[in-house]
């Protein structure tokens, strides 16, 4: 049986280190409100603290409004969160004094891609730099007038 990667955020610091909170995508909040995603038990973290959106390509996470903020490893020191930051494999932030690691092997392999120049080949339509090719109002006009010429023609043969 094939082993199913798992995308995790486990609890480095705090009351509950060690502790792993298995995610799926979608959006996940984190904060001390008992429905959440990921519950921290400290008094430093809002109800609704911040959030995790979880996707196949990585995870980014906002503050939503928390009087501590969230703070993140960057440059080899930590910073408070001015805005959604996307997350990699390896992250570490900090929610009200409790430092979170964030574990997602498809960001890894996605990095991995990157690197090596194949960043195409994971992307999803809409997902990166470049949106969705659409269909503008060129191409029902063209095939209205190629079906009206049609129409004449086979009328013209009779």
């Amino acid at each position: 049986m094939r082993g199913e990667l798992k995308i995790v955020v486990r609890e480095r610091t705090g009351p509950d280190a060690g502790r792993v909170h298995e995610l799926r995508l979608g959006r996940h909040v984190i904060g001390r409100d008992p429905t959440g995603a990921i519950q921290l038990r400290s008094g430093d973290v809002s109800r609704q603290h911040a959030i995790l959106e979880v996707s196949a390509l990585g995870v980014v996470i906002t503050d939503l409004g928390s009087k501590n903020g969230v703070m993140m490893w960057t440059a080899g020191e930590m910073r408070a969160l001015a805005g959604p930051a996307s997350l990699s494999d390896g992250a570490v932030i900090e929610v009200g004094g409790i430092e979170l690691q964030i574990e997602h092997p498809g960001a890894q392999v996605d990095e991995a891609l990157v690197r090596g120049g194949e960043a195409t080949i994971t992307r999803l339509a809409g997902a990166g730099r470049f949106a969705p090719l659409r269909p503008g109002p060129l191409v029902p006009l063209l095939l209205s007038v190629l079906f009206a010429a049609l129409v004449v023609a086979l009328l013209w043969l009779e």
